[in-house]
């Protein structure tokens, strides 16, 4: 018995040692795991920063460039029927979209969501106007019939969503 706790009396220090020079390492392992990751995101955000500024611009482009009065604008020529205009204003949504389809990486859910909105509303104001006016009718006829029925629109797709970009920017980047 006598020599248990002789035994005893030099262990149970070792084993406290031990269990604290164990609990201090792990701290410090702990922190610096910490402050490795802490680098690779601070050194990732000095990369995506930029590039997520980039995409809220080109989202923003996106949508100037759909609007009804710029795409009439853009894609308007001589000798053009409503129904070849029609047809060209929903091919070119359809490109600018596909071109600014890996953007909604940068944005969050609901912001992607009110783009891809806007998006369809215009779609389907663009064949709203093709089914009201006489498709050999000349191309202007259904760029102002389009223009007309997009500012009579009381919430606009296209402003709104501009909005919602502009805000969560802002508040991604503190601007």
């Amino acid at each position: 018995m006598n020599d248990f706790l002789e035994i005893l009396k030099y262990i149970l220090p070792l084993i406290v040692l031990l269990i604290s020079v164990m609990v201090i390492l792990n701290h410090f392992a702990k922190k610096d795991k910490m402050k490795l990751k802490y680098d690779v995101i601070k050194a990732n955000n000095k990369l995506v920063t930029p590039v997520r500024l980039q995409a809220y611009e080109r989202i923003i482009l996106f949508l100037e460039r759909i609007r009804p009065d710029t795409l009439a604008l853009r894609l308007t020529k001589h000798n053009m029927s409503a129904k070849e205009m029609q047809m060209l204003m929903l091919l070119t949504v359809r490109e600018e979209f596909s071109h600014n389809l890996s953007q909604q990486l940068y944005l969050t859910d609901e912001t992607w969501a009110a783009v891809v909105y806007a998006k369809e509303q215009i779609t389907r104001l663009i064949n709203l106007a093709g089914t009201k006016v006489d498709p050999k009718s000349k191309s202007t006829v259904i760029t102002a019939f389009l223009i007309e029925q997009y500012n009579d629109i009381d919430t606009k797709p296209i402003e709104n969503t501009i909005s919602k970009v502009k805000r969560e920017a802002a508040q991604f980047f503190g601007i």
